[in-house]
């Protein structure tokens, strides 16, 4: 029986590196997909921290990989917070054609909030795993992505450690109480 696995947690805690691991540990042909509105590198690749680059197509909504999946055993799915709520129902139709899903993603916000669609994901999904970082103040682990840059207040503001770091709940509340 075919699944929907997610791989969660802050930013800079692992997730994508933890995809990557996962779809390349398979043994299976796979199709790694990341969210067009992601555009922090350039062309169809997604990145991780530590450096590590895996080819990905890039695209709207996950039912545009529908006509490729011939011989596909597996999706891995980057960044699947940024897709929009539809992805819950392309989730299903793949899990209906025996097709294993691994998505990586964030599940709250900058301000601890569900993220997108990632609630609806969870609640679907047959396994979670819940990475951590490590607190940029204190280094205890870290659970919380916070948004250094106050001048942009929507919920999606793409960026790495220029408009975010990890931090413990401690460190975090501290923040989210005293201002940055």
């Amino acid at each position: 029986m075919k699944q929907i696995e997610v791989i969660t947690g802050c930013m800079f805690a692992g997730k994508t590196t933890e995809l990557i691991n996962r779809l390349k540990s398979i043994k299976q042909k796979y199709l790694l997909v990341k969210p067009l509105i992601d555009k922090r590198e350039v062309g169809d690749k997604v990145s991780t921290h530590s450096g590590i680059v895996e080819k990905a197509i890039r695209v709207n909504h996950l039912s545009d990989i529908f006509d490729m999946l011939k011989d596909i055993k597996v999706v891995g799915v980057d960044e699947a917070q940024f897709f929009k709520k539809s992805i819950v129902k392309d989730l299903k139709y793949l899990k209906s054609k025996d097709i294993r899903i691994i998505l990586a993603g964030l599940d709250r916000d900058y301000l601890n909030k569900p993220f997108g669609a990632m609630s609806d994901i969870l609640s679907i999904s047959d396994t979670v795993t819940v990475l951590k970082a490590r607190c940029n103040n204190c280094q205890a682990p870290a659970s919380h992505s916070f948004r250094k840059n106050t001048s942009q207040e929507n919920q999606l503001l793409i960026g790495n450690e220029n408009f975010y770091e990890a931090l413990c709940e401690v460190c975090f509340n501290e923040k989210q109480i005293h201002g940055k």
